[in-house]
């Protein structure tokens, strides 16, 4: 680990910090995002600038968090960012994936999102009208090893409280957030591997790149406050 976890705080983004993150995003989230990276049909993993702009818009929402380097100018060294899902959250992401031009990655991942939600349903399995989604949570390499993914994971659990959801969920790519979750609480309600995902035209085009062990999305979900509570 080359970072001082000593000097790092933790905090909500704010609006004015929507630059920053897009970095960081970029930077350390968008180049291993599994759902970003299995596309098959894109000659380059660079993001759609729709998705981009759809998860800095839940920055202004509160519900980003970030750890930052106090001794190196601020510097955002972990993101976390939640939204928030609702039991008919999976229909709106199908009409905008419908209200988009073509079938490229972003109608795509929408589409993947969508039978993610269904198949997880959070909100049925735990009987809440919302739960606050993790979909984000991503560390800068140079600081990794320094549970900062996890602090950033209670951060958002408290967070969701503050907010008044009872309910927190995730969607992990890797068996390191995985147990994460698990560590604090989280249990497993679904797991997707890609190879078992083809789109409504019997399509399979996310398929996870080789050389890589992360190749499943398991939905994590846990109470934060009310019936249930751990």
């Amino acid at each position: 680990m080359d970072g001082d976890s000593k000097h790092l705080i933790y905090r909500v983004a704010v609006p004015e910090e929507c630059n920053r993150i897009r970095e960081a995003l970029e930077a350390f989230y968008y180049p291993e995002a599994l759902l970003n990276v299995s596309y098959t049909d894109q000659q380059s993993t660079v993001p759609a600038e729709e998705e981009i702009q759809h998860t800095l818009s839940l920055v202004q929402q509160g519900m980003a968090a970030i750890a930052i380097d106090t001794n190196d100018r601020d510097q955002i060294v972990g993101v976390s960012i939640a939204r928030c899902v609702r039991p008919d959250s999976s229909d709106d992401l199908l009409q905008e994936a419908a209200s988009q031009l073509g079938h490229g990655k972003r109608v795509e991942q929408l589409k993947l999102q969508a039978h993610l939600e269904r198949l997880a349903s959070v909100c049925g399995r735990f009987r809440v009208r919302r739960s606050y989604h993790v979909f984000v949570l991503a560390v800068d390499p140079n600081w990794r090893r320094n549970a900062i993914g996890q602090k950033l994971l209670e951060f958002q659990l408290a967070r969701a409280k503050t907010l008044g959801y009872q309910v927190v969920s995730a969607d992990f790519t890797s068996e390191q957030a995985a147990r994460i979750g698990a560590r604090l609480g989280m249990r497993c309600v679904n797991a997707l591997p890609l190879d078992q995902y083809w789109n409504s035209a019997g399509e399979r085009l996310f398929v996870a790149p080789q050389g890589t062990s992360d190749h499943t999305v398991c939905t994590y979900a846990r109470y934060v406050s009310g019936v249930g509570e751990k």
